[in-house]
């Protein structure tokens, strides 16, 4: 057993995210990057993604699942939401889910031996939490949000810290009956090269674009959730003639294929199309607007870029409340049905003094130092030892009479 007055210099942290989506893993990379780069050098912080650890031959079919879920019935997922947004405790199915494998959660933290556990990932920050209720595991644990909302899923015992991206979410918290001392508003952590762009016109130069016609970025997320209705932007002549438009695909190669296709039949230099890309923050920093589902960390990373942004047909659950949040701090605009996407996106483009205030009011919704502020958080807790023997093995005996 190791006994510390506070965390300090050379901490350990596990970070565990997933990949339900791909603001959970930006996050953990956000906070991760920061201690490796120097930025945060007093900790050593090791990212792990949650379902593939502790679930791996499952996790490929969670993961289409959600994805087929979110995309073929989002008024299901809305429902689903709405219905465990205020909810007690964990669901059996999900008790169930998360027992599975807690042997393997332990497992982790016996080898790692962090001095704290940081989640960017709800379904890992339960699991956590049942495992200190279940074996007395000390180890601080630290929850991320990193939605503009609140939710259920996100809280739970055992919880030293929840670290939020506004005072709205705080206050939703504190309604909830969290205590004020166990929440922290840091924004949601982004990479600082997101607020350190350099010029507009600097960057436009370096990408190759031109400096004179607009520049409209069309994401939709890591996963690269592109519809069917942005893929009209391409066949509109006034949008090919008076804007340039960069579609960022992610991972999603069937839709990048699909753009190249109508792109084929009538090309133009003024539209590119791309997958994942390792320096989205330059493309932000250059561009005028940014069409996007309303993710919490791809609006943060825009946010932090003072990149005004149109929400595009937001789903049912945390999509709709960031949106609304999003829309009444004035830095996004919703084009909640097809029709509205092109309309909107032109008279936006148009109106120079109607970016200028949301560009104004992105810059003072972000939080420059949102991945600092949250260690300096973390570091404030008080360490405890980790799973000890006994703890471990009683988990262990549990675990082999459950046949997991």
């Amino acid at each position: 057993m190791f006994v510390k007055d506070n965390l300090n210099s050379g901490a350990r942290a596990l970070v565990l995210s997933g990949d339900l989506g791909d603001g959970h893993r930006q996050a953990a990379r956000a906070l991760a990057e920061a201690c490796s780069t120097g930025a945060v050098p007093w900790v050593q912080a090791e990212t792990v993604d949650f379902l593939q650890q502790i679930h791996p031959h499952l996790h490929p079919f969670i993961r289409y699942g959600f994805l087929q879920g979110v995309e073929k019935a989002p008024f299901v997922y809305g429902y689903l939401y709405r219905k465990t947004r205020s909810s007690e405790g964990l669901s059996f199915p999900f008790q169930c889910f998360l027992t599975m494998g807690l042997r393997r959660l332990a497992a982790l933290v016996e080898e790692k031996r962090p001095d704290v556990i940081v989640c960017t990932f709800p379904l890992a920050a339960a699991a956590v939490s049942l495992l200190k209720s279940r074996t007395g595991l000390g180890t601080p644990l630290v929850t991320v949000i990193t939605d503009h909302t609140d939710h259920s899923l996100w809280l739970n015992p055992n919880t030293d810290l929840y670290l939020v991206g506004s005072e709205h979410v705080s206050a939703a918290l504190r309604l909830r009956g969290i205590p004020q001392t166990s929440v922290c508003v840091t924004g949601i952590p982004v990479r600082p090269c997101f607020s350190e762009v350099p010029d507009q016109a600097e960057l436009r130069r370096k990408l190759g674009l031109k400096p004179d016609l607009p520049v409209v970025l069309v994401m939709g997320g890591g996963c690269g959730l592109l519809s069917e209705e942005t893929r009209e932007l391409i066949r509109s002549s006034v949008v090919r003639r008076h804007i340039q438009l960069i579609f960022i695909c992610g991972s999603n190669d069937a839709a990048r294929t699909q753009l190249e296709k109508d792109l084929q039949q009538s090309p133009t230099p003024n539209i590119r199309i791309t997958g994942f890309i390792d320096n989205i923050h330059e493309w932000m920093g250059s561009a005028d607007l940014l069409v996007t589902k309303p993710g919490g960390l791809t609006t943060s990373e825009a946010a932090a870029a003072g990149l005004p942004m149109l929400l595009y047909k937001p789903i049912p659950g945390q999509e709709e409340d960031n949106a609304s949040v999003l829309e009444r701090a004035g830095l996004a605009v919703i084009a909640a049905k097809e029709r509205m996407l092109r309309d909107q996106l032109l008279e936006l483009v148009e109106n120079r003094a109607a970016l200028y205030v949301m560009r104004t009011s992105a810059m003072r919704f972000r939080r420059k130092r949102s991945v600092e502020t949250a260690w300096e958080a973390i570091m404030k807790l008080q360490p405890a030892n980790c799973l000890n023997i006994e703890a471990r093995k009683a988990l262990t005996v549990r675990g082999a009479q459950a046949g997991t």
